[in-house]
């Protein structure tokens, strides 16, 4: 069998030639201010120098290098793309950042295209590899067309509320954008427009600004920091008419501080058994002014009764308190102590919705229970047998003035009373009056102490009607100053001598 060169006798020349590689970028045209890729065709058009070229025009081991990015950053140096037939291209994918500051035309990036392949392959089958880079220029353009930056998005809505939010957008390119649209949503906990929001921003001139305003919902449960918002299928008609998209554009929307309240000052003159006051003030923590605020307070206990828990706050400017103040009653049946309250501030947010800061936990003192009066009498006393006028000393022991006080006396026993209410129109804290009872004692009563009881029933401040408890005061019996003689006496004796005479006499005596 003919070896390969000995063919029919003739001369048969070694394989000989080399690949010849080379670069162009089909989409070359980028947007401003993002990362773009820039996906370069790498093509193998070999060159065939002698024998019939099956094996010399093969490229492999392509690697390509981005050696000079221009005004670009690029994001990788170097890609490896594999082996590049003759004929065929491979791909080599780039992701470079482009300013956004950088003007319209047009700029060279180099590649250095490295391979490896066979230049000669002898008739005996023997290759000799060489290794080549070439260096190629190519092409990006920065269009001449309008481009879009958010320049600023304000808004008050705090978390857990909903309102507007102004959102600026230019046109920073070179050309007019016209009859401009773009779809704006939220993210982050920040919903617009209940989902998503198109928009018509209308003709906008390079350098001119135009504004969105939308309905921007905000979580109570985000996070804080700036959420992101987007402007996607950005849409214009250029100077032609001719609809073009733009890149899509992000931005960040920051939501207002949520309010905060505290409660400062809290002061209280609760006392058992009566009514007290429960007063303070509220502080505007910020960072907005409040007006139309509800302040509600909660008693955590079930002997402390606040009627009328919701306090209507007046506007309340960051950095400023209004005061408070809650009637307040405590059981008779409850213990001194402390006793813990609740506040919640409740007001409106951005676009009206209701929101609520709290609830504060705040602690308050309940005094012991105290006697209204302080009741003394000297000499309070009367005879076996007979009456007096008993003049008693009552004190307002109240921090408020008490009006209609009308005291009640009460006798049991050996001690009887036909005059028993006194009146007095009204006592000042700590000011006191004398009020007078007639007082009687049977003849056979025992010449000691004995009590007398008496309750008042009286008028708050509040015009709340009150009966106290029931006071004890001593009255002292002392014994008939009567030696025996008198018609008491008398009578005793004539009856006794009757009696002995066989004589039975009936008496009527009536006591006035």
């Amino acid at each position: 069998m003919p070896t390969r060169g000995s063919s029919g006798g003739g001369y048969v020349p070694p394989d000989r030639g080399e690949p010849d590689l080379s670069a162009t970028l089909p989409d070359n045209e980028v947007g401003t201010g993002t990362i773009e890729e820039l996906q370069f065709k790498i093509t193998n058009d070999g060159e065939i120098i002698s024998g019939s070229g099956q094996g010399v025009t093969k490229a492999q081991s392509v690697s390509v290098e981005m050696d000079d990015d221009g005004p670009f950053e690029a994001q990788i140096d170097e890609r490896s793309i594999g082996t590049v037939q003759d004929g065929s291209f491979g791909e080599a994918v780039f992701p470079v950042a482009v300013p956004d500051d950088i003007e319209p035309g047009e700029y060279e990036v180099t590649l250095d295209i490295s391979y490896t392949y066979a230049e000669t392959i002898g008739t005996d089958g023997s290759v000799d590899r060489e290794r080549e880079t070439e260096s190629v220029d190519v092409t990006v353009e920065v269009p001449d067309e309008p481009r879009f930056e958010v320049v600023d998005v304000d808004t008050d809505v705090e978390p857990g509320a909903s309102g507007d939010a102004a959102i600026e957008i230019e046109n920073t390119g070179t050309q007019a954008a016209n009859d401009t649209r773009a779809t704006i949503s939220g993210g982050g906990g920040v919903i617009v427009n209940g989902g998503d929001a198109r928009e018509v921003l209308g003709d906008i001139e390079p350098g001119e600004t135009a504004t969105a305003v939308v309905n921007v919902q905000v979580n109570e449960a985000a996070s804080g920091g700036a959420k992101p918002l987007s402007f996607e299928n950005i849409k214009y008609r250029d100077e032609y008419g001719v609809q073009r998209d733009a890149e899509p554009v992000t931005a960040s929307l920051a939501p207002a501080d949520e309010q905060e309240f505290s409660i400062e000052n809290l002061e209280s003159d609760l006392t058992v058994g009566y009514e007290g006051d429960i007063s303070g003030q509220v502080h505007n923590d910020g960072p907005q002014t409040v007006d139309g605020a509800v302040l509600v307070i909660e008693p955590m206990s079930e002997t402390v009764f606040v009627e009328d828990t919701r306090y209507a706050l007046p506007e309340i400017a960051p950095g400023e308190s209004a005061d408070f103040s809650y009637p307040t009653d405590v059981s008779g049946e409850a213990d001194g102590g402390a006793r813990q309250l609740r506040f919640t501030v409740e007001y409106m947010g951005g676009d009206n919705t209701p929101l609520e800061d709290g609830p504060f936990s705040e602690r308050v003192v309940v005094d012991d229970s105290q006697d209204e009066f302080a009741i003394s009498g000297e000499n309070a006393s009367v005879e076996q047998g007979g009456s007096n006028e008993v003049a008693l000393e009552i004190t307002n022991e109240r921090s408020e003035t008490l009006s209609n006080i009308n005291a009640m006396l009460y006798t049991s026993g050996e001690l009887n009373t036909d005059d028993d209410e006194a009146f007095v129109d009204e006592l000042a804290p700590g000011e006191s009056t004398e009020i007078t009872f007639d007082v009687s004692a049977t003849s056979a009563a025992s010449a000691k102490t004995q009590p007398v009881e008496l309750d008042f029933q009286y008028d708050t401040e509040g015009g709340e009607t009150i009966v106290s408890d029931t006071y004890q005061h001593p009255i002292e019996v002392t014994e008939s100053e009567d030696d025996g003689g008198g018609i008491t006496g008398t009578l005793v004796g004539v009856l006794g001598a009757l009696a002995v005479a066989g004589v039975g006499i009936t008496i009527w005596w009536r006591r006035g």
